[in-house]
């Protein structure tokens, strides 16, 4: 039997728990696996949805300060017990504050220095951490995540795929996604009816501010031409005319079609050009 298995079992044994699907729990047992994780971690990590501790004491044992965020009572309870007395700084709630900001603990940590997102991350909550933290004035030097095999195809994506949208413009504004490596249900505890994947991305550059939310609401507009989408957004066409022609946009073209540098300088320009 696979040594991770029982190991996390026995864990949630001791702590009275059990895997809850609304928490979307669902441990890694595979090595590999975590030794890529934990491997990206840099002197200062932020976990999200430690579990049972099982990657975050290979974060531990790097050496560097990690900074857990458990939403689940009982492994909290658990890990007070187990890898807080080994230097773990665990904070229990939600790693999301609200959908577009990740918890006050971890916007405090990463305002202190340079950091890393190392995690298996629940699905549900995939996203937005993985966004929040990219829209963070200091964002992780590295993020070396699980998620959903098909989330992970999205935010890799690029004008023109299937999945180009919101989320991928605002990763592609912020740096460079790839896929490590595709990951079945077994790899879990219970297995999830869906495959996953390591996701590695590189932040290289802060977002403007108001960047990601201004970028879906525009894409709740995305196979419009660009004036007739800003206006719905709410911009005067006026303004909106102006700032295509300020960046040298035709404003023929369709939300879906324009790359995150080009939305970049679509929003700097709105914000520079006078309303109407």
């Amino acid at each position: 039997m696979n040594p991770l298995r029982v190991e996390i079992e026995a864990a949630l044994a001791a702590a009275g728990c059990q895997p809850l699907h609304r928490f979307g729990q669902h441990f890694m047992v595979d090595e590999r696996a975590l030794a890529a994780i934990s491997g990206a971690a840099g002197t200062r990590t932020v976990e999200i949805g430690p579990g049972t501790g099982i990657l975050t004491r290979r974060l531990l044992d790097r050496g560097g300060r990690v900074l857990a965020v458990e939403i689940d009572h009982g492994l909290a309870a658990w890990l007070r017990t187990s890898l807080v007395p080994r230097g773990l700084d665990l904070v229990e709630g939600d790693c999301l504050a609200a959908k577009d900001r990740l918890h006050p603990a971890i916007e405090a940590f990463a305002a202190e220095g340079p950091w890393t997102l190392c995690a298996n991350l629940p699905y549900d909550v995939a996203i937005p951490a993985i966004l929040n933290a990219c829209a963070l004035p200091q964002p992780p030097t590295a993020i070396m995540v699980t998620v959903q095999w098909e989330c992970a195809v999205r935010l890799g994506s690029k004008p023109g795929d299937d999945g180009w949208g919101a989320s991928a413009a605002v990763l592609r504004a912020c740096g460079s996604a790839r896929i490590l490596r595709r990951l079945a249900p077994g790899c879990f505890l219970p297995p999830p009816r869906v495959d996953s994947a390591i996701l590695a991305v590189t932040p290289e550059r802060a977002l403007p501010a108001g960047f990601p939310v201004w970028c879906r609401q525009l894409f709740a507009y995305r196979r419009k031409v660009l004036v007739r989408a800003l206006r719905d957004a709410g911009v005067a066409r006026e303004t909106a005319e102006a700032a295509c022609a300020a960046v040298g946009l035709d404003p023929a073209r369709r939300i879906e079609n324009l790359d995150s540098p080009e939305l970049i300088a679509l929003h700097a320009a709105l914000r520079e050009v006078p309303a109407a």
